[in-house]
């Protein structure tokens, strides 16, 4: 079968030195930030962000390799101009790209002492005299700056994804949404690491945001990148855990790390669904990126039971079960080596949330991708393959 698929999840991957010309000052001093964390524990495989020998974007397009190469040397990893290209040669239709080094400063603003120590070495000198949340916020800005002028390339093909931090104040998020969104922004990134603007996601104070992104069908998504914040990083403290793994996202993280990187975002999704967000707004579009799709099944069924272990709870009330505004609202892409083939026929009734991604060009999208996840659909049907790999996605890329 023939098909162009829709991808839910790419990444821009502007290298360290050249963070500056796209960022600024707060670019500059990222690079140092990965230049710190090089030195803490060497990366000597290609998608390192400290490789100061690239002088630009410069591979050609080559059919053959396009599915292997990854990190910052990846056509279009650091123009996004080049992208278009890259999706024609992929048969890719339309991407949403999310950012890379972004999410890393909004970590180095977020994680505790120990954390930062773990996973960047402790030194702050770099940051000439902020504090750590205070590069974020910096950072953070120039990099919505940056997804503006780059909101929608190639007729809507290639969307960059915003941000919006959180923040104690639902009226300072609610402000960063509207300007996004007025600038032509067609998704956006939110954390789901900490109660946003010091409440539930479901408190009506933040109804403003819900409504805002459902009039404007704006795709809200939840990406690696925050949760931990979620999880004390104390329970990665044990010599079992000493053995350290790079992502462009998460620098020098654990296996216990990755086997939880999901909760925050199953807890985040349990209060929109027992909140009523979904019924109050019921064309808004969350995606759920990076964080596996093996839970989300079983925490369907978890609020199923629980609606009817508490029938005089709000979410009893609601007219729909738990299960079926995800079925309707929710759509999540899993990690490539996941058995999504499994998932599907285990819990039919969710087959429309799962969609295709490719992560490039990160590792964690691994060499062959399409072909891979094709392999496992294809079996369940026709229609199974269209929606996993195009009309699923159409949700967050409308």
């Amino acid at each position: 079968m023939k098909l162009l698929a829709h991808d839910i999840d790419s990444h821009e991957m502007i290298p360290g030195h050249l963070l500056e010309e796209a960022f600024g000052d707060a670019g500059r001093i990222m690079g140092k930030l990965f230049e710190a964390a090089d030195r803490l524990r060497p990366d000597p495989s290609a998608t390192n962000m400290h490789q100061p020998a690239i002088s630009g974007d410069t591979k050609d397009v080559d059919p053959a390799d396009i599915w292997k190469v990854k990190g910052p040397t990846a056509p279009s990893a650091i123009d996004l101009s080049r992208r278009v290209e890259v999706l024609d040669v992929m048969g890719i239709d339309r991407q949403l790209v999310f950012p890379t080094t972004a999410i890393a400063a909004l970590m180095v603003g977020g994680m505790t002492d120990l954390g930062y120590e773990q996973r960047w070495g402790g030194d702050v000198s770099m940051l000439e005299g902020m504090s750590r949340p205070e590069f974020s916020k910096k950072f953070l800005q120039a990099y919505n700056d940056w997804a503006i002028k780059n909101a929608s390339l190639a007729g809507g093909r290639i969307r960059s994804v915003g941000m919006v931090p959180t923040s104690q104040n639902a009226d300072e998020m609610i402000a960063t949404a509207e300007r996004l969104v007025n600038a032509g922004v067609r998704a956006v990134y939110l954390q789901a690491d900490e109660p946003p603007g010091g409440a539930s996601p479901a408190h009506t104070g933040l109804d403003p945001m819900w409504r805002l992104f459902e009039s404007n069908d704006v795709a809200v998504t939840l990406h690696i990148g925050t949760e931990f914040f979620f999880i004390d990083p104390r329970w990665s403290l044990a010599d079992a855990f000493q053995e350290l793994f790079q992502s462009p996202e998460i620098p020098n993280t654990t296996i216990q790390m990755f086997s939880t990187v999901h909760m925050a975002v199953d807890n985040y999704l349990s209060t929109l669904v027992l909140g009523g967000v979904f019924e109050r707004f019921p064309r808004l579009r969350l995606g759920l990126l990076e964080v596996g799709a093996h839970w989300i099944a079983p925490a369907a069924q978890r609020m199923d039971m629980y609606v009817d272990v508490f029938p005089g709870s709000f979410a009893a009330r609601l007219p729909m079960k738990p299960s079926e505004y995800i079925a309707r609202n929710v759509r999540i892409s899993p990690f490539n080596f996941e058995p999504i083939d499994r998932y599907i026929q285990n819990d039919p009734s969710l087959v429309d949330i799962y969609c295709y991604s490719t992560d490039y060009p990160h590792v964690e999208g691994t060499k062959d991708s399409m072909a891979n996840m094709l392999a496992k659909v294809k079996p369940l049907g026709e229609d199974v393959t269209e929606k996993f790999f195009r009309t699923n996605a159409e949700w967050l890329l409308p």
